[in-house]
């Protein structure tokens, strides 16, 4: 499961599970609108440890980016794996989810 924290007094971190498969999509989706609900204006995505992903995963993390900005906040990515950023790009998720180039 997806884990969240303070990444300063600026930014709610949340940091990604290695496996973004479909079996971890819901705790990464959970993850997101939880911090959501948190007073940060900021929050800082950290996918750098991410291994395995497939269109489910894909799926949450643009639901749950959706559920963020819709709650005013401001997502940061504060580092994305290879794989992530090859699966976003594959197929062609890589605006939706704000990726960094």
């Amino acid at each position: 499961m997806a884990k969240t924290g303070k990444a300063s007094a600026k930014a709610r971190a949340v940091k990604l599970d290695a496996d973004l498969r479909i079996g971890g999509a819901a705790g990464a989706f959970e993850a997101l609108r939880a911090a959501a609900a948190k007073p940060e204006k900021n929050v800082a995505l950290d996918a750098s440890e991410v291994e395995k992903v497939d269109a489910a995963g894909l799926q949450a993390l643009i639901a749950g980016r959706q559920a963020l900005e819709q709650a005013g906040k401001n997502v940061l990515w504060s580092g994305a794996s290879a794989q992530l950023s090859a699966a976003a790009t594959l197929l062609g998720l890589h605006e939706n989810l704000g990726l960094p180039r």
